[in-house]
């Protein structure tokens, strides 16, 4: 059983010749909307499904190469995956959203009893539905990889051979998703900050631009202030343009990492031997010890 999933998808990723290149052209796809996530996804997770395969390759050189002729079909069945797996949760989260609705009007009607038990019910149905989106989450991961090795929509909602999957390290998931939740937290700081800089440096450009002399002691102070916000509103755009961009680029570098990760994760489960979709998967052909008999009793003949 591997560890180290993350770092293993860096080191993939970090040695791929123009991966920087690949990583912003791959940015720039995902900003046209539904097609630009299908490509996206059908690139990535074609990748992941070769290092599956035992397969040490770099990051394919053309994204739109689809050498495999499944690029859209598996890049459109991924999001059809996480869809559906998002489903649960968000059901859960539209019924219990109606049921307290009626619950706190009828507690409104002199019934201060069941306002408390809704505010209650509320915290432990909140928990509920984090464990849904939990789970569906993972599914969703786990569905699109078999979708991705067998190349067909079917092998990503049989949930008993993905639960099986999920079980057998369990761990290595939550793993993944530990670090996803990490990585996307750091990009998150970096953003604010960038983002603080960018108002700083825009309201810097602006006064310099009016000459360093807003004349608030004017008879008309608001027009020194809609002066400095019309000198810095182009500088802000362009800079807020370009931290937007900067964003896309972490996003999809953190979907590049965990697709990848994900394509170590599966590898463990040899998947060369995969027969049929519907098949056994080597690890389940695995038979558990042989039970020993009582000392001092013989064994049961067949």
């Amino acid at each position: 059983m591997q560890t180290g999933y993350f770092s293993a998808a860096w080191h993939d990723i970090k040695n791929s010749p123009g991966w920087f290149g690949k990583l912003v052209l791959l940015s720039l796809i995902s900003l046209i909307p539904i097609f630009g996530w299908i490509v996206v996804a059908g690139y990535l997770y074609g990748w992941a499904r070769d290092i599956a395969w035992n397969v040490h390759s770099p990051l394919p050189k053309h994204i739109f190469g689809n050498e495999d002729g499944k690029l859209y079909s598996r890049g459109f069945f991924v999001l059809v995956i996480g869809f559906v797996c998002m489903l649960a949760p968000w059901v859960l989260e539209v019924v219990w959203g109606v049921v307290t609705g009626v619950g706190t009007a009828w507690s409104g009607r002199s019934h201060g009893g069941i306002f408390l038990a809704v505010g209650l019910s509320t915290t432990i149905f909140s928990l509920v539905i984090m464990a849904a989106a939990f789970f569906a989450t993972l599914f969703s991961w786990v569905g699109s990889m078999r979708m991705s090795v067998y190349g067909r929509l079917g092998a990503g909602f049989q949930f008993n051979k993905i639960w099986a999957m999920m079980r057998h390290d369990f761990g290595g998931l939550v793993r993944i998703l530990g670090m996803v939740i990490l990585l996307s937290i750091g990009i998150g700081i970096i953003a604010s900050i960038l983002m603080f800089f960018i108002i700083l440096i825009g309201l810097f450009v602006g006064f310099m631009m009016t000459g360093g002399n807003m004349n608030l002691q004017a008879s008309h102070p608001d027009a020194a202030v809609w002066g400095v916000i019309a000198a810095t509103s182009g500088v802000v755009l362009v800079l807020v343009a370009l931290y937007c961009m900067l964003a896309m680029v972490m996003s999809v570098f953190v979907e590049m990492m965990l697709v990848r990760a994900l394509g170590y994760w599966t590898r463990q489960f040899d998947v060369p031997s995969w027969r049929g979709q519907d098949d056994p998967m080597p690890f389940e052909f695995a038979q558990p010890p042989t039970q020993q008999p009582p000392y001092g009793q013989p064994p049961m003949q067949g």
